[in-house]
């Protein structure tokens, strides 16, 4: 930069352009006609992108310029988010003067003069785009020069020099400003995304349903600062209030119906302003509660509840960062909820299977623990339940003196309550067995169940007592399916004589059976589960099937008819478990 010479005296020897506008203009005295130097233009230009930039020195900006243009008139004008331009700084405008600039704005590089667009209401006759790639993002305004100059050639490249640096020093700023709001952004996102993280793991932890919609409920309400929050789930009759905070009391309203729910929130993925939503139950049951905001909770495109917020305390609008959290709880939510349900399921199915396992062992405990020993006889017995506990028995009980109850059973129904009432037959049989004649402890078990079961509970059985040195079995067929008698010359007589099923008709009498065993004859005790064995074409096994196969296999021990039947009806039905309990006890003469 040149330096300022300085005579005798201290007087300055500058250029005579500069020395007048350091000195200030006499009264009557003519103004210069043109911008002053490249000094003056810095100071202008660096004053006016200060106050383009920032609010502490546009007054001094624009008196800047109005110093050099000799106007008493200007302004700035900034473009704003909407994209109008909006007055930012002025100077001697009329009074009334709109805050925004009409029209439409110029380009930039244009300077426009009085003839080319109307800015009577602002007094200006000049208007100087501030930008840069055709992109304005100011415009100075300036009013009449004094003496009545007009903005000439030099005036208006001067001001376009100004506009250059000017825009220079804007767009900085705004890339300042831009990067200040990003890091705000990026700083409020990491915020967020730390209490979503604190909150997914807190709802890991919880296991609890209750708990985990406190936990939602609190977080919405810390988060988005209001006073009220619900959370609505899909129950048996509707869409009902799960939690609640700051409801009042009759705000939980009548369960909207679930296909209501569905048309209502029908392609809605994210947040919606309850207000947007259609008439109908939903939106009055949300209106009722004054909730402002609600997210759908859906899973697998259907929606099984919602998350309503109300209104900010503050009166402000959700914004799309607070849009954006709130579908995030609403998907930590339906997930918490899911896992706790699954947790629910996967914990009462353990305790089920607890359960289970101990009436396994329980029923496995009531079968004989070995095979008798009766000269002249064999005994063998298996029962495979369709289901992990069945309602089917076999027993064999001594007597004494050569003498063995064989007992077969059958109880309406499967699982787990057949089961238990197998147990008290079970027990009620192995207490009165041997203390009275076959009929009689069964007519005394019939009145036992009538009186401690239910109408639908009934129970067959065979109980028949062996005298093994008479070889005579004498029987009582309560219902059962009446046992197989093949003979070693292949006839077969079944064992028909007793009564109807127990528990079903008071005061029954049952007829007593009896049969003599010679050797090689075979009995075959088996329960409905063979009988009814279905193929996969939907064919009984049938009597005559179960007459073939004991036939066939007469020749062999107990063991070996027992297997054989057993593997026959497998095979028949074809699947690894049956669709009925399953119970065969072979008894054969030596």
């Amino acid at each position: 930069m040149r330096k300022r010479q300085v005579g005798a005296g201290g007087r300055s020897l500058a250029p005579a352009h500069e020395q007048a506008r350091e000195r200030p203009r006499l009264e009557g005295e003519a103004a210069p006609s043109a911008p002053s130097g490249p000094v003056s233009r810095l100071e202008v230009t660096t004053a006016l992108g200060s106050s383009l930039a920032g609010e502490e020195t546009r007054d001094a900006a624009l008196l800047a310029v109005m110093r050099e243009l000799n106007t008493a008139r200007a302004a700035v004008f900034v473009r704003g988010e909407d994209g109008s331009l909006e007055l930012r700084a002025s100077r001697g405008l009329p009074p009334g003067a709109p805050s925004t600039l009409a029209g439409a704005p110029p380009s930039s590089g244009a300077v426009l003069g009085p003839g080319d667009e109307a800015h009577d209401r602002h007094g200006l006759v000049l208007l100087v785009p501030i930008g840069r790639h055709d992109r304005p993002f100011a415009v100075l305004g300036l009013g009449d020069r004094e003496g009545l100059r007009r903005y000439g050639a030099e005036e208006r490249a001067f001001l376009g020099s100004v506009a250059a640096f000017a825009a220079a020093a804007f767009e900085n700023r705004l890339l300042r400003d831009e990067l200040r709001r990003a890091h705000q952004t990026l700083a409020r996102r990491a915020f967020e995304l730390h209490n979503l993280f604190d909150l997914s793991r807190d709802l890991t932890e919880s296991s609890a349903e209750e708990a985990i919609r406190s936990l939602i409920l609190t977080t919405a309400m810390g988060h988005f600062v209001v006073s009220r929050c619900a959370l609505y789930l899909d129950g048996p009759h509707g869409l009902v209030l799960a939690a609640g905070r700051g409801l009042r009391r009759e705000a939980g309203g009548t369960p909207v119906p679930t296909e209501e729910v569905q048309a209502a929130l029908e392609g809605v993925a994210g947040p919606k302003a309850v207000a947007d939503l259609p008439e109908g139950p939903l939106r009055r049951l949300l209106n009722e509660a004054r909730m402002a905001l609600v997210v759908p909770l859906a899973a697998a495109s259907r929606v099984e509840g919602v998350l309503a917020v109300g209104p900010r305390a503050s009166g402000m609008p959700f914004s799309e960062e607070d849009r954006d959290v709130a579908q995030a709880l609403a998907r930590q939510a339906m997930a918490a909820l899911d896992n706790a349900r699954l947790r629910r399921v996967r914990e009462e199915k353990e305790r089920q299977d607890r359960e289970l396992q101990i009436a396994r062992e329980i029923q496995r405990s009531l079968f004989p623990p070995r095979r008798p020993e009766l000269r002249g006889f064999e005994v063998a017995a298996e029962s495979r339940p369709c289901y992990e506990v069945g309602g089917d028995s076999y027993d064999w009980i001594p007597l004494g003196e050569e003498r063995l109850a064989l007992v077969t059973a059958d109880v309406a129904g499967k699982g787990t309550p057949a089961s238990l009432l197998m147990a008290s037959v079970h027990a009620f049989v192995h207490a009165q067995a041997g203390t009275a004649g076959p009929a009689t402890v069964l007519e005394s078990l019939n009145r036992f169940l009538l009186a401690r079961t239910q109408a639908s509970r009934f129970v067959t059985l065979f109980y028949g007592e062996l005298d093994a040195g008479r070889r005579r079995l004498v029987y009582v067929n309560a219902g059962h399916v009446p046992p197989y008698r093949v003979s070693r010359d292949g006839t077969v007589s079944r064992l028909h004589e007793g009564g109807p099923a127990l528990g079903l008709l008071a005061e029954t009498t049952y007829e007593v059976g009896e049969v003599g065993l010679d050797p090689g004859d075979v009995v075959a005790l088996v329960t409905d589960g063979v009988t009814e064995a279905l193929s996969p074409d939907g064919l009984e096994f049938g009597d005559d099937r179960v007459c073939a196969a004991i036939r066939g296999l007469s020749g062999g021990s107990a063991c070996a008819i027992l297997d054989g039947l057993v593997t026959t009806v497998g095979e028949w039905a074809v699947a690894p478990s049956f669709a009925d309990d399953l119970t065969v006890l072979v008894l054969k003469a030596q």
